[in-house]
């Protein structure tokens, strides 16, 4: 009796038992998120945001200093973009095969020794060279930040865990462009350079030890990336991102020459300006990482391609008013930010077994965005004046939204 009471009791006490240990395994998983890990690889999101736009807040500065003109700091973002687009899918490719976090550890390393070249150029040439570099370092760093980012957090705070790596870009603007523009009048352009080789060291270091991933990515090869390239669903999320980004730098490139040219503004009100931009633009990431959660990803960026038309017409139409022009500036960040982390949610999902490649496509095409709206920025001011920057990105973010319709009204048929 003994023997059968007590396999009685141990058949009822062992349900109760797993059933705790459920609840308290579901709990756990429904609350636990990896913030610290994820602030830091917004961290190095904010160091590739920051390295890549510094010239743009400093654009006087590096103007004066190598004899050349304000346009051709754009094509100082140029080639920093191009190579980043061009390396970022082959990195993906051609080093798949090893840990993660090394390959955005390596990355952030190479964007220092990037920068203190630049920090010691004494030709428009070598400092040209110096953002190639940067871009090859930047390209095995923002992918990456995406792809283990996306791993982390649980499917339903994949938005918000998106929206706070991505959120290092955005604060890129807030912090870093602004406080380049504020210190390159303190310090100067070269010192600002040797600063950010610095942080990016720290950087290195404060991922490797907060991040825990050491997993290599999937396998990838050429044919997966003509596959992602010639699937309907895919190639038309990445050039989405592409006409998005080059709506945005065709005159976000020379916004600092542009505010002098039609409001005459001071130099040294540029950074205000730039700071306007970047507080906008944070708050349109931490709505959109809300709200991509709550509605779903396309509708989120619908919205913010419908918000950054708007904002560009504003600056565009309105008269030489200063205060008038701040604000479309903040409607035109804070709809364009919010672009972003829904798009890598997206993206992110459509083939989950490679999702590291297509975000490195996404990553790429953005940054293509970023070469060919600078270059474009470029030569519209050369031909037809600084005027003219805004017409050319009313006109692409038009065909960008031309181009997202038919993935609403699919998706929302499927629904």
């Amino acid at each position: 009796m003994r023997n059968k009471n007590s396999e009685k009791n141990v058949t009822v006490a062992f349900p109760a038992d797993l059933l705790c240990s459920c609840v308290m395994t579901t709990t756990i998983t429904k609350t636990s998120f990896p913030f610290w890990a994820l602030l830091s690889l917004g961290f190095a999101y904010f160091m590739v945001g920051t390295s890549s736009l510094s010239v743009i807040g400093l654009t006087w500065e590096i103007s004066e200093g190598l004899e050349v003109s304000p346009a051709d700091i754009a094509f100082l973002v140029t080639v920093f973009a191009l190579t980043f687009a061009i390396a970022a899918p082959l990195t993906q490719i051609f080093l798949s095969h090893l840990p993660r976090i090394r390959i955005l550890c390596t990355g952030l390393v190479i964007m220092a020794v990037a920068l203190v070249i630049a920090a010691f150029a004494e030709s428009y040439e070598l400092l040209f060279l110096s953002r190639g570099l940067m871009g090859l370092g930047a390209a095995s760093v923002s992918p990456m930040c995406s792809a283990i980012g996306a791993g982390l957090a649980a499917p339903e705070q994949q938005g918000r865990a998106m929206g706070l790596v991505f959120g290092g870009l955005t604060v890129a603007s807030v912090l870093g462009t602004p406080l380049c523009a504020y210190l390159g009048t303190l310090i100067g352009w070269r010192y600002v350079f040797l600063l950010l080789a610095a942080c990016a060291v720290t950087c290195a270091g404060i991922v490797f030890l907060l991040v825990k991933d050491r997993q290599a990515g999937a396998n990838s090869s050429l044919i997966h990336l003509l596959g992602a390239l010639s699937r309907k669903t895919s190639a038309f999320a990445i050039l989405i991102t592409f006409l998005q980004m080059t709506s945005i730098f065709c005159t976000y490139a020379l916004i600092a020459p542009y505010m002098t040219f039609k409001f005459n503004m001071a130099e040294d009100l540029i950074a205000v300006v730039l700071l306007v931009y970047g507080v906008s633009g944070v708050l349109g990431n931490v709505i959109a990482g809300r709200l991509s959660d709550r509605l779903g990803a396309n509708k989120v960026i619908f919205i913010s391609l419908i918000g950054l038309a708007a904002g560009v017409v504003l600056l565009w139409g309105i008269g030489p008013w200063l205060l008038l022009a701040i604000a479309s500036i903040s409607c035109w960040a804070l709809f364009g930010m919010m672009f972003h982390a829904p798009q890598q949610q997206r993206i992110a999902n459509i083939d989950p077994d490679r999702r590291g490649l297509l975000l490195a496509l996404n990553a790429a095409s953005l940054y293509l965005g970023i070469s060919v709206g600078s270059y474009i920025s470029n030569q519209a001011t050369v031909h037809f004046g600084y005027e003219s920057l805004p017409v050319f990105s009313m006109g692409i973010i038009l065909v960008c939204i031309l181009l997202f319709l038919p993935s609403l009204f699919t998706k929302s048929r499927g629904t």
